[in-house]
């Protein structure tokens, strides 16, 4: 669950409530954020200039230096890490300080020099959000390979720490930023971060509909692809394919689209939930073109088409899941210690990510999952069960096959789903019983088939479980008494209902049912829909 204000559990649950929406969509060239190096005039010993173009566009902290009347004792500064020390964001910071007017006497410059040619619809610079500090005037060179000059921008009086150059840049192949004049007196430069493209924002009043579909398979059968699909006001033409000034023709697969949801929590104030993190995969202008409509997914999407071809051998889940992520370039991701203990003989063939990913998720009894933070998760459910400490643990005579469960509090309880929010009684379905369970146990070229019997089920359906990753009885003993335990709990609830942005999928929650009782069951599937109001269905899985 998303960590929430007490307003937010008051107002997410009120009898009124008003919800808005805003779409984040990257219109960036990827391609020249991996095909450039970056020169400047000098830096100070604290700057990282590797960090230009990493896409993290604000830092971590306001940093202390000595710089006059900037750093203030009032506790939000803080000391800045030694070069080697951490991976701080800090970005680009000028060696030169600014004279008593912000002037540089030598121009501060930076300069992006590239080995192939690109194109982008303009130019973000931010500079120092978090200090609220910025240059005021200063130059942008475009250039092509040959040394052609596309564009020149000469930017002056900014007040804003966020410049957006919004204009079709075709062939680039060198980008030259100059720097003339800091917003304060006695200032180094200081840039967080340069984006080859802009970053449009989508709210409310552009907004026509948004839908997004999350979903978690317990067992890892499968690996679902988290989706979103929004519709926007088009009448600008910004998205029309014949509008040589628009941005149609700088869209590309993988770009990135963030959305969020708010929940009004004062008059006009909302609290915006984060709602994951995707890549573009299709766009069109709908008929009319007074409205353009967008499809994106998360991360597992681009791994289907990465393949693992070397697989370490000998090693642990723990260094495999790392080894695979390493190769298809995921920066950003969390695995449980949990599967350093578990050791594999590795892939003998080669196989895509997203695949070899699902064979880890099973031989660790782990969840598969991109967070709403963009972070992809491998962890095992004994710690999404037990990672929420505001929730008492109960654990009742053969309660879920003994399995131990969270139970929620009362009050504005976010994991309580009961009629006041319940548009109608939820549906039931009972799945089948699991009578048996093959599995396959893989020890170089032999394998070895092992049956797993369901105890006190005489009838029921059996499947065969073939993991490359189980290489000993008693691994495949291990996954197979955990899988059987889920099988168990065979009550698969669907709740259409109001929604609430901050549960997630692996949350346990209480349904309420017609017979006043509260069925404890995990989230395995959420849907979205909002269309200046919100709503959606929730499918949880529990016991009977």
């Amino acid at each position: 669950m998303i960590q929430v204000s007490r307003q937010y559990k008051e107002a997410v649950y009120a009898p009124t409530r008003r919800a808005k929406a805003k779409v984040g969509f990257e219109i960036l060239d990827n391609e020249a954020y991996n095909d450039n190096t970056s020169i400047v005039t000098g830096e100070a010993p604290i700057s990282r200039k590797g960090q230009l173009t990493n896409k993290k566009r604000n830092m971590d902290h306001k940093y202390a230096t000595f710089e006059k009347d900037y750093f203030k004792l009032d506790g939000s500064f803080c000391i800045p890490p030694t070069p080697d020390e951490g991976n701080s964001e800090l970005g680009w910071w000028s060696d030169d300080i600014s004279d008593e007017n912000g002037v540089f006497t030598s121009y501060q410059i930076l300069e992006f020099n590239f080995t192939e040619e690109h194109n982008s619809m303009g130019l973000t610079i931010t500079f120092d959000t978090m200090a609220n500090e910025y240059a005021s005037d200063f130059d942008i060179e475009i250039y092509r390979l040959d040394g052609t000059l596309i564009h020149k921008e000469e930017v002056t009086g900014n007040d804003n720490p966020l410049y957006v150059l919004i204009k079709g840049l075709d062939n680039y192949g060198r980008i030259v930023i100059t720097i003339k004049k800091w917003a304060k007196p006695y200032r180094r430069a200081r840039i967080t971060e340069v984006d080859f493209g802009v970053i449009q924002e989508y709210q409310d009043d552009k907004i026509i509909k948004l839908n997004m579909i999350e979903e978690m398979n317990i067992i890892s059968d499968k690996i679902p692809s988290n989706e979103i699909k929004f519709t926007i006001d088009n009448k600008s033409k910004e998205f029309n394919i014949l509008n040589p000034e628009g941005f149609y023709r700088f869209l590309k697969e993988r770009q990135e689209v963030q959305a969020s949801i708010g929940v009004e929590v004062r008059e006009n104030e909302f609290e915006y939930i984060p709602m994951g993190k995707f890549y573009l995969t299709d766009w069109q202008s709908d008929e009319g073109a007074l409205t353009a409509s967008f499809t994106a997914r998360d991360v597992f999407e681009l791994l289907e088409s990465i393949d693992y071809k070397e697989s370490l051998t000998n090693t642990n889940l723990y260094d495999l899941v790392e080894d695979v992520l390493t190769k298809a370039n995921v920066k950003d991701y969390f695995i449980d210690e949990g599967l350093k203990n578990i050791p594999t003989n590795g892939f003998t063939k080669s196989l895509n990510s997203r695949k070899a990913l699902q064979y880890i998720g099973i031989a660790g009894k782990a969840a598969v999952y991109q967070c709403r933070q963009g972070i992809l998760q491998i962890k095992q459910f004994k710690v999404l069960d037990k990672q929420d400490t505001q929730y008492v643990y109960f654990a009742g005579p053969d309660m879920f096959c003994g399995m131990i469960y969270p139970m929620a509090d009362e009050g504005y309880d976010m994991k309580n789903i009961t009629f006041d929010n319940i548009y109608n009684e939820p549906q039931i379905k009972l799945d089948k019983l699991l009578y048996s369970l093959v599995m396959v146990v893989n020890n170089g070229e032999e394998k070895q088939e092992v049956t797993f019997y369901n105890e006190g089920i005489k009838e029921g359906s059996s499947f065969k479980v073939d993991n490359p990753l189980i290489n000993s009885i008693e691994h495949a003993e291990d996954v197979a008494k955990w899988i059987i335990e889920e099988y168990n709990l065979r009550a698969v609830y669907s709740i259409n209902w109001r929604q609430n942005p901050c549960l997630e999928c692996g949350d346990i929650v209480l349904v309420e049912d017609s017979y006043d009782a509260k069925k404890l069951s995990r989230i395995t599937k959420q849907e979205f829909e909002y269309a200046g109001y919100l709503g959606g269905k929730t499918e949880t899985k529990g016991g009977v």
